[in-house]
């Protein structure tokens, strides 16, 4: 089978867009960020939930599409529809904060009130506490699906992957 729909999630600041960019290169695919249809005005105010799964949606429906994103709401139609799911993971939250902050200092697209209110975000989803609480998790969402997931865990990982396709 051919792979012309690809999803790409995982934790914030793994390398989703950086691998949506280079796989859309390679396959000749375009790619979509769920944040370009989360985001009206780019990491301060949002577009309504409604609005952009409609958006998505449209992505979705075509024949051939790289997403990548972490939004929940706006990948659940991208799991059931794409051919492949490559799930990123960090090691632990401490990478993942260390891998944010140089983030941060080489792109400088965010506030550092932006970057603080992530390490907040993350550390209640990590642990499910106040809005986070009940909700489904990531891999939770993917268990049905796993027959059609490539985890990859390290940077290494990432890039022998990109080189195989």
């Amino acid at each position: 089978m051919e792979i012309k729909r690809i999803l790409i999630v995982g934790d914030s600041g793994r390398g989703k867009s950086t691998l949506a960019k280079k796989l859309s290169e390679k396959l000749n695919i375009k790619h979509h960020s769920t944040d370009d249809f989360f985001w009206k005005v780019k990491f301060t105010v949002a577009t309504d939930k409604a609005t952009s799964i409609r958006n998505i949606s449209k992505i979705y429906d075509q024949e051939s599409w790289i997403v990548e994103g972490s939004t929940r709401s706006l990948i659940q139609e991208g799991i059931e529809k794409s051919d492949q799911i490559i799930h990123l993971v960090h090691p632990s939250l401490i990478s993942q904060f260390w891998t944010l902050f140089k983030r941060k200092l080489k792109r400088n697209e965010e506030t550092w009130m932006n970057l603080f209110g992530l390490y907040k975000h993350l550390i209640m989803k990590r642990f499910k506490f106040g809005e986070q609480k009940g909700k489904i998790s990531l891999d939770e969402m993917l268990e049905p699906f796993i027959q059609k997931i490539v985890k990859l865990k390290s940077f290494k990982e990432i890039d022998d992957f990109l080189f195989k396709q």
